[in-house]
């Protein structure tokens, strides 16, 4: 039961990345990483991402994705949050609040890390902790560079 637990919990994942390679693709737009932060509670989900190229960190609009596109990977990315969730109920575990996963787009390296703290209800909010993982991953590439 375990193996097929996590199966689908990674298949769920590799479909967020996919989604993403397919946005790149379809824009012609090539990148080093793909950082993906996936948020969802009972009553919430947020899906945000960004990107490293060459060195540096790039916002989403900035990686020259469409506006419309952009919108509509964000909006299947939510969906597929709260998939997350659905099978991590299905399989009675514990669903994560905050997922970060991060894809080598070289290498095909895939890391994810996972909290199980909803900060939807606080002050600092799932924003805060979008906005402070980019910092992280910022400074990071600084002090490599």
């Amino acid at each position: 039961m375990a193996g097929v637990f996590e199966d689908e919990f990674m298949d769920i994942q590799s479909g967020m990345v996919s989604l993403v390679l397919e946005a790149l693709e379809t824009s012609d737009v090539t990148v080093d990483k793909i950082y993906i932060y996936a948020f969802g509670t009972e009553h919430m989900g947020f899906f945000n991402l960004f990107f490293e190229k060459d060195g540096k960190i790039l916002k989403n609009l900035h990686a020259g994705i469409s506006e419309e596109l952009l919108d509509q990977v964000l909006d299947l990315g939510i969906e597929d949050t709260l998939k997350l969730r659905e099978v991590c109920r299905e399989y009675d575990r514990e669903p994560p609040c905050q997922c970060k996963l991060v894809y080598d787009c070289r290498s095909g390296h895939f890391d994810g890390d996972y909290s199980y703290d909803d900060l939807s209800d606080t002050e600092y909010g799932v924003d805060g902790a979008f906005a402070d993982w980019l910092k992280e991953a910022e400074a990071a590439l600084s002090r490599k560079g």
